[in-house]
């Protein structure tokens, strides 16, 4: 198994462009659901090492990740594509810290949220039933034999 290592950058619109938006000025985002009903959920996530052999979309709908008492975090994305995984050279690292939402567009691959402190807390917005109808893993080791 191999071993790819990620530089981390920091959240900032422009560098996020191809994954999402962030909410770093004050207004609005227009939320593609996918014609479906709003939902909203509460998440707390304990620290654990940066690493993953998994990532997952969700193609008929947007999420947006709106972090709670400046909770900081490292995501990983790659942006959306017609395959079954994302192409392990277009992954990339963030840090957001934890003051400002961001929305991954819908098909956008990602990882849970890896908190920067002992934990972290964020709400979450998508589509009611997203996880168990619009839910697609990948897993990188199978198919490149390659860990993050």
């Amino acid at each position: 198994m191999n071993v790819l290592r990620l530089s981390m950058q920091p959240l900032t619109r422009e560098r996020f462009a191809p994954y999402g938006v962030v909410l770093d000025r004050r207004g609005s985002v227009e939320l593609d659901l996918g014609g479906g009903v709003p939902s909203m959920t509460g998440a707390t996530a304990e620290r654990r090492p940066f690493r993953f052999e998994f990532m997952a979309r969700h193609r008929r709908t947007m999420q947006i990740f709106s972090p709670l008492v400046s909770s900081p975090l490292i995501i990983a994305v790659a942006p959306p594509n017609n395959r079954n995984a994302p192409d392990a050279a277009d992954v990339r690292a963030f840090f957001a810290d934890g003051r400002l939402p961001f929305a991954y567009h819908r098909g956008t691959w990602h990882t849970p949220p890896f908190p920067v402190n002992e934990w972290a807390s964020y709400l979450v917005v998508d589509r009611s039933g997203t996880l168990e109808d619009d839910y697609e893993l990948a897993d990188l080791n199978a198919t490149f034999e390659i860990h993050f």
